[in-house]
C-alpha cells in the first residue's frame, strides 16, 4: 500500500487510472470508507453548492447584469438538487459491510460534470469584462475545490475530477480572450492546482498510513485474543470512567459470572472451573481485570493435598505399628531372660527337671512366637506383606488378639512360681 502511493507519479496514475479497485493501493477498507463519506456528506456538499452558487450569481449579476448568470444558478442548482436526491435515497439504509466501489466510481464521474457546470461562469458572460469575470470565477472555483478536499481527504479521486473539470472552462475562457492580465491569472491558477493537488496526495497517503495502522493492530489483537483464549485468560481492560476498551471472547462468556463472586484467596469455582481473579491500575489508561483459569493448577494441589494426606496417614499407621511390634517384642524377650536366668549355673534357685522342661517348652513357643512376628515385619517391609499379614499388622494394638502376649502371662507366673517366697 504505501509503496504504491510512495511517490508522485504513483498517486497521479491512481487518480487517472479507470478501474482503482485493481490496484494494490485500494483494498476493501479503502472502498467501504470512501463510499460511506460519499454516502454521509452529500447533503452537505448539495448545502454548499447551494450557498456558493447564489453568492456567485449575486456577485456576477451585481458586476455585470446579465440574465445568463440566473441560467448558470439554475443549472448548478440542478446539480445540487441531484445530490440531494441521492442524500435522501440512501438515507436510512443500513450501513454495507462491503462495496463493489460502483457507487464512489459513478461519483467521482458525475464530480467532472458538477465542476465543469459550476466554473463555466465565464462562459456564460460572454462580451462581459474577461478579466473580472475570471477573477470572479477563479476565487469561487479555487474555494469549492478546497473546500472538497477538506470533506473528501480520502476520496482524492473525486476531488481531483472536480478541479479538473471546474478549471476547463476557465482555460477555455482565456484561450478566447487571450492576453497577458489572464495568461498572469491562468499561471497563479495551476499554482493553486498544483498546491491542492500535493494536499491531497498528502492528505491522502496519511490516511492509507492509518489504513495500514489500523489493519496491524487489529491483527495484533486478534493474536493477543487467541493467545489469551489458549491460555485461558479472560482480560479486559477499562478506561478511568469505566467503559471497556478491549475485552477477548472468553471474558464476554465468564464475565457476568465471576465478575459478582468473592474470590477465597484469589481463587473462585465457577462454571465447572477454578478461577483467579486480579486487578491492576494503570494511570495512563484505567484498569486491567484478568480471570485465569487456574483448573490444572487447583487440581493438581488438591491431587498433592491427598498425597500429603495419605502420606500422613501411612506414617501415623507405620509410627503405630513400630510401638505395637516394639511392645510385643520386649515383653516375650524378657520372659526369655527371665526363664534363663532361672535355669543358670549361678542361680539360687532350685529348679526341677521337671521345671526345666517347662521353662524349655515356654521359651520354644515364644521363640517361635518371636520368629513368625519377624518374618511378618521383614514381609511388610519388602512390600510383600499379604492381606492377612496387613490384618494382623492391624490386629497388633489388640493385646488379647496377640499369640505372644498370650502366652506372656502364663510364662511368668510360671517362672515366678519358682522365685523365692512365692
Amino acid at each position: 500500500m504505501n509503496r504504491f502511493m510512495s511517490g508522485t507519479h504513483n498517486f497521479l496514475a491512481y487518480v487517472l487510472t479507470d478501474k482503482p479497485g485493481a490496484n494494490s493501493a485500494i483494498g476493501p477498507r479503502i472502498r467501504l470508507q470512501q463510499h460511506l463519506d460519499l454516502s454521509r456528506l452529500v447533503n452537505l456538499m448539495a448545502l454548499i453548492t447551494v450557498f456558493n452558487t447564489a453568492i456567485t450569481g449575486y456577485i456576477a449579476f451585481s458586476m455585470t447584469t446579465r440574465f445568463m448568470v440566473f441560467a448558470w444558478m439554475l443549472t448548478n442548482l440542478l446539480m445540487a438538487a441531484i445530490m440531494m436526491l441521492d442524500y435522501l435515497r440512501k438515507a436510512g439504509r443500513r450501513l454495507p459491510q462491503r462495496v463493489s466501489g460502483r457507487y464512489v466510481r459513478r461519483s467521482e464521474t458525475l464530480s467532472i460534470f458538477a465542476g465543469f457546470l459550476f466554473g463555466s461562469l465565464p462562459l456564460y458572460l460572454f462580451g462581459s469584462d474577461a478579466f473580472a469575470t475570471l477573477i470572479l470565477s477563479t476565487l469561487f472555483t479555487v474555494s469549492m475545490c478546497a473546500g472538497l478536499m477538506c470533506l473528501l481527504p480520502r476520496n482524492p479521486r473525486l476531488v481531483m475530477r472536480y478541479m479538473a473539470g471546474s478549471i476547463t472552462p476557465l482555460l477555455i475562457h482565456v484561450g478566447l480572450h487571450f492576453n497577458d492580465k489572464l495568461i498572469a491569472i491562468a499561471i497563479a491558477l495551476t499554482l493553486l492546482v498544483l498546491m491542492l493537488y500535493f494536499g491531497a496526495r498528502s492528505a491522502f497517503k496519511l490516511y492509507l498510513k492509518e489504513v495500514e495502522l489500523v489493519a496491524e493492530a487489529t491483527q495484533l489483537r486478534e493474536i493477543l485474543d487467541v493467545a489469551l483464549d489458549g491460555s485461558g485468560q479472560a482480560v479486559a481492560v477499562r478506561s478511568k470512567d469505566g467503559e471497556v476498551i478491549f475485552e477477548n471472547a472468553l471474558y464476554q462468556k465468564v464475565k457476568f459470572t465471576l465478575r459478582n463472586m468473592e474470590a477465597s484467596c484469589g481463587v473462585v469455582h465457577a462454571l465447572d472451573r477454578y478461577w483467579q481473579i486480579a486487578h491492576y491500575q494503570v494511570s495512563s489508561i484505567g484498569s486491567v481485570e484478568i480471570f485465569t483459569d487456574v483448573t490444572r493448577i487447583e487440581d493438581s494441589r488438591q491431587e498433592a493435598e491427598s498425597l500429603r494426606q495419605g502420606a500422613d496417614e501411612a506414617s501415623l499407621a507405620k509410627t503405630r505399628f513400630l510401638r505395637s511390634i516394639t511392645s510385643e517384642l520386649l515383653v516375650p524377650l524378657r520372659t526369655i531372660r527371665l526363664l534363663a536366668s532361672l535355669m543358670d549355673a549361678s542361680s539360687q534357685i532350685p529348679v526341677t527337671k521337671a521345671d526345666m522342661n517347662r521353662a524349655s517348652d515356654k521359651i520354644r513357643l515364644l521363640t517361635e512366637a518371636l520368629e513368625g512376628r519377624v518374618e511378618q515385619i521383614i514381609g511388610h517391609a519388602g512390600s510383600v506383606a499379604t492381606q492377612t499379614d496387613v490384618a494382623t499388622v492391624s490386629d497388633l494394638c489388640e493385646p488379647a488378639s496377640s499369640p505372644v502376649l498370650k502366652v506372656r502371662r502364663p510364662a511368668l507366673r510360671q517362672g515366678l512360681r519358682s522365685l523365692p517366697g512365692s
